[in-house]
């Protein structure tokens, strides 16, 4: 706390990109980091909208002192096409949320979203091997999650989303990538003693309808969000409520911040990576 950088013109910028960007708790979490560790880097959001996205690109790849690009919604899948490589997770998954400049002055797209997720929730001590999972959204975020957690050695996880075609696909992507039949598509009800995951954007609005019914929650049940601001949303207040564990979605952004933060870094402050 109190850490600061003086911003000049050797700085050099990373961007958070979304549409909207009111909720972006990224910069006021890594800008920290940067500053602990002397690296003379700053953190900041840029409202762009969709229609306007290659546009924005072009300007940030032209801006030489822009190191980093953070991608939120509803950028993270079509950013893909944009950037003039990729991680071996990032084209795996489908969606990133991490863009560098590399040495060569080119931008490569990486996934921290899911590696993310799961660090947040085990540095809160929540068990994920041997459990079953069930997952609200197949978006960008989604995708990241859903590789992630079968990674981390979910016994199930089912897939729950408005479109269920998009469920259906993302369930057969995951589960073709590990060869086993983990994933599925299947309505938004709980079973005891799940992790329930929204990884939708219904709870960034006040007037957003809850992403499931909270009637089927209930103890041993652990809700978590990726939704960061409200820190506490309605659903994980319905959550606590009817009495699950919850876990707000800054877990997940201090999950990844110092990952990305060192990841900047390795490049552009390799005294301190």
């Amino acid at each position: 706390m109190g850490l600061s950088v003086s911003v000049t013109g050797t700085s050099r910028l990373m961007v958070v990109i979304g549409d909207p960007v009111t909720q972006v708790r990224t910069p006021a979490v890594i800008n920290p980091i940067y500053a602990a560790c002397g690296a003379n880097i700053v953190c900041l959001p840029l409202h762009i909208r969709a229609e306007l996205l290659a546009d924005a690109w072009a300007g940030l790849k032209a801006m030489q002192n822009v190191i980093g690009i953070g991608v939120t919604l509803p950028h993270k899948e079509a950013v893909l096409d944009l950037c003039d490589s990729l991680d071996p997770l990032a084209a795996t998954v489908g969606a990133c949320n991490v863009v560098r400049r590399e040495a060569d002055g080119s931008l490569r797209g990486y996934q921290f979203d899911g590696p993310g997720f799961v660090t947040g929730l085990t540095n809160n001590g929540v068990t994920l091997a041997g459990r079953d999972c069930l997952m609200l959204g197949a978006g960008g975020a989604a995708t990241g999650i859903a590789f992630a957690l079968l990674r981390a050695g979910v016994s199930s996880l089912t897939i729950a989303n408005r479109t269920a075609v998009k469920a259906d696909a993302l369930a057969s992507k995951v589960n073709a990538h590990f060869g086993s039949a983990r994933a599925a598509s299947g309505a938004p009800v709980p079973h005891p003693g799940q992790l329930i995951v929204n990884a939708t954007s219904l709870g960034l609005s006040p007037s957003d309808p809850l992403p499931m019914s909270p009637e089927a929650l209930a103890p041993g049940m652990t809700v978590a969000e990726v939704i960061a601001d409200p820190e506490l949303t309605p659903l994980l207040q319905a959550a606590r409520e009817r009495g699950a564990e919850v876990h707000s979605g800054m877990a997940m952004i201090r999950g990844q911040a110092t990952a990305i933060a060192d990841h900047l870094c390795e490049i552009w402050h390799p005294d301190q990576a």
